[in-house]
This record gives C-alpha cells, structure tokens and sequence, in this order.
C-alpha cells in the first residue's frame, strides 16, 4: 500500500481553491445585482405612487367640472387640465411599464446565473465523488477515511448550495414573471388613460364648437367669431394679402317680431345668413355681433368682388317667397390696421337705406 502524500490532494486543493473564489465572486456579484433590482421596485413603487396621485387629480378634476356643468354649463379651462391630467399619468405608467419590463428581464438573467452555479457545484460535487471513490479503492487506512468523510463533507454542502441557488433562481423568475405581469398591467392602465384623454379632449372640443356657434343661425358667436378675424388680419399682414369686411344689417327685424312674433323674425334671420352662405366660400367668416348685424370677412377679395357677391345676396333675398332686405356696408384692411378699427369703417359705410 502507498503512503499517502503530506498536505491537501493537488486536485481536490486546487479546485477547490479556484472554485470557492469564483463563487464567492459570484456570490458577490449576484448580490449586487439583486440590491440593484430592489432599488429598480423601488423606483417603480414611487412611479406607481405618482401616477396614482396624478389619477385623483384628475379624477378631482373631473368632479369639479361636472358641478361646474350642472350649474353652469361647462368650463373648457379645467377639462383641458384635467386631460393633461390624464396625458401625464399615462406617460409615467408607460414609463413604469418599460422599467418593470428592464426589471424582469435582469432577473432572469440573474436566475440563469444562478442555474450556471447550481450546475458548476453539482459538477464540482461528483468530482469528489469520484475522487473519494477512488481513493476508496487504493487506499483504506485510517487517514484516508478521514480525508474520505471531508470531501463527503465538501460534496453535500456543495449540493446544498447548488440546490440554494437553484431555489433562488426558481424565485428571481417568479418575481420577473410577477413583473411582467405588473408591467403588462400597468401598460393596459395607462392605454385606457390616453382613451380617456382623447375622449375628454374630443367632448371639450364639441362643447367648444358648441359655444362658438349661433345656434339660431349658425354664424360664429361675437367672442369666438372676432377672435378668428383677428387670425384673419394676422395672416393678411403677414402675407400682405387683401381682406374685405361686410357689415351687414338684416332691415325690418323689430317690425317683423311686432307684427308676426319672434319666431317670424327668427326665421327672417336664418334666411338672410343662408343667402349669404350661397354667395360667399365656404372658409370666409360669418360672424353675429348683434341681434341683426352680421360682420363676413372675405379673404384675398377685393371691394369690387364683395359689392358684387352682396348684390347677389340681395337679389336672392328680393326674389324669394318671403321677401327681405339687407344693408352692408364695407371696407378693406389697410396696414397695421386691427378687427375694431376695420368693422367700425364697415358700420360707418352702411347706407341709409337698403340697396347698396
């Protein structure tokens, strides 16, 4: 029998070495990784958080409008920021989506390293197996039953932290796939949040639309319908184009609701502004400034082509079976010139009698 060599065997010294640094390095590495991810749930809690909060804002939000549109119609200034409302907690749960989805995704990669571990100490487990039994075999004396149960010793721990490993790799997946899930989850909140959005934006532009618009005769209302000559004006300056103002007043109104009633003169109304479509292109400006008056902007007209389009107007009217009148009276921008100072020249050329 050979006698047995003094100190640690050369292979079992030297892979143990090696192997025991490499996983304690990988122990270590893993362990930051998995510190990182904790700080990555961290951050996607805080992002949960604050959209939850952004979601009652709006949710506020909306509460408030609706009171308001109970008492008084509605108010297009907080449905507006109630959209963006909802437009920003979309985004940060868009955001937390992909940071969850970057959060799974490093879990399994810490779970497959984990796997490679398992794997490397079941391996690392049956070469001192296999050392032991064949040292088993050469040699029976009392040393080498002692140096036997040792490396029986390093082979089950080894086992034993393979099968640790392999449990912690096991649950990294589970937290990815609860990841995924809550990704997913936050992906669908945030889709219905942008639905929302666009239908808050779409109802807050009906409603807008609405209020802009007469609703007996279908011209602009005075605020909104100035407002957009004013757009008028900018552009004709800027181009140096030309734009013709019509002032038109519908004659005989008050006498018409006197004699025959408000619905009479309604209906007196919305024949004289369908008279006025015919003839005019469908982007110029009709706008009621007042009971009777009507101001028509026509862009890149000139006084000529206006006169002539009102006469139309007034012929058409002349001619139908309930006949009526309109004065109007006109005027071209000039430079610099504003919306007031251009409907006051066309109220001051209205004549005195209709027929112009």
């Amino acid at each position: 029998m050979a006698d047995l060599p003094s100190g640690d065997p050369p292979l079992s010294g030297a892979i143990e070495g090696q192997q025991g640094c490499s996983a304690a390095a990988d122990e270590h590495s893993l362990a930051e990784r998995e510190q990182t991810l904790a700080d990555t749930d961290q951050t996607a809690s805080d992002a949960d958080q604050a959209a939850a909060d952004g979601d009652q804002t709006a949710a506020d939000d909306d509460q408030a409008a609706s009171d308001r549109d109970l008492a008084h119609g509605g108010d297009p200034v907080v449905h507006e920021k109630s959209r963006r409302g909802r437009d920003r907690t979309a985004g940060q749960r868009g955001q937390t989506a992909g940071r969850r989805y970057e959060a799974a995704a490093a879990r399994d990669a810490v779970a497959d390293r984990r796997d490679w571990m398992a794997s490397r100490r079941d391996r690392l487990a049956e070469e001192h197996d296999r050392e032991l039994a064949a040292r088993d075999a050469a040699l029976m004396d009392d040393e080498l039953a002692a140096l036997s149960t040792k490396i029986s010793v390093r082979a089950e721990r080894a086992r034993h932290q393979a099968a640790a490993d392999r449990a912690l790799a096991a649950q990294a997946r589970r937290r990815a796939a609860a990841d995924r899930a809550q990704a997913a989850a936050d992906r669908k909140r945030a889709a219905r949040d942008r639905a929302q959005a666009r239908a808050d934006r779409e109802a807050l532009m009906q409603q807008l639309l609405i209020a802009e618009t007469d609703a007996l005769t279908g011209a602009r209302t005075r605020g909104a319908g100035l407002t957009d000559l004013e757009r008028e004006l900018d552009r004709a300056h800027r181009t140096r184009g030309r734009l013709v103002v019509a002032y038109v007043d519908v004659v005989g109104l008050k006498a018409v609701n006197d004699r025959h009633g408000h619905a009479a003169g309604d209906a007196l109304l919305q024949r004289a502004v369908r008279a006025i479509r015919t003839q005019l292109r469908s982007y110029d400006l009709i706008v009621r400034v007042g009971g009777d008056e009507f101001v028509c902007a026509m862009s890149g007209a000139t006084l000529r082509d206006a006169r002539r389009r009102f006469s139309a107007v007034r012929a058409a009217l002349a001619a139908s079976p309930e006949p009526c009148e309109v004065k109007v009276g006109f005027a071209d921008l000039t430079p610099a010139e504003r919306a007031e100072q251009l409907i006051a020249r066309a109220d001051a050329d209205l004549p005195a009698s209709p027929g112009r």
